[in-house]
């Protein structure tokens, strides 16, 4: 087996049943590779909108408030408003008032079972995922420049088509 890249009409991926040998095939074969890569950038975005969605039914019972003597001077952690179009002499004078502490509170859902089934169903998805992703690794490992050129193609247009989704949910790090 070549450990470089060629042009040729000949190559087996995957399986001995996935053998092509004509250009039609080859032509077929990268077609097949690039919807899969494509499945694949989408499910990657399913995952994460599936994740925030998860997240929001987690349950968590936690409350964030600073005690008295974690609380700084008021003074002292007042923020200054920078204005590039006021003199600087009027800076000095401008203060923000301190907003309260941040009570985080999510109540408990009727019950955990929605959020058992989207864990499960998370971990079922990463599992194909990674199948996925290895079975596209070996594809390109063919050398066959064809597929590699399909597999960099589908990834492109797979994250071209699923970014717009991926403001469908608010995310982990927005929550």
């Amino acid at each position: 087996m070549q450990m470089y890249f060629v042009f040729s009409e000949n190559v087996t991926l995957l399986f001995d049943f996935w053998t092509v040998q004509t250009l039609a095939g080859l032509i077929l074969s990268c077609v097949v590779v690039l919807l899969l890569t494509v499945l694949y950038e989408v499910s990657k975005v399913w995952k994460s909108n599936l994740l925030g969605q998860a997240l929001q039914t987690f349950p968590i019972r936690s409350t964030h408030e600073p005690t008295p003597s974690s609380t700084p001077d008021p003074e002292a952690s007042s923020s200054i408003v920078c204005d590039p179009l006021l003199p600087s002499a009027s800076l000095s004078h401008q203060h923000v008032e301190r907003l309260p502490p941040v009570i985080v509170e999510r109540t408990q859902p009727s019950s955990n079972s929605r959020w058992w089934f989207l864990h499960s169903f998370l971990s079922l998805l990463h599992m194909s995922q990674v199948v996925l992703g290895y079975m596209l690794m070996l594809c390109v490992m063919s050398y066959n420049a064809a597929i590699f050129i399909a597999v960099v193609l589908g990834s492109g247009l797979g994250y071209f088509l699923a970014f717009p989704l991926l403001s469908k949910y608010p995310k982990p790090h927005i929550m």
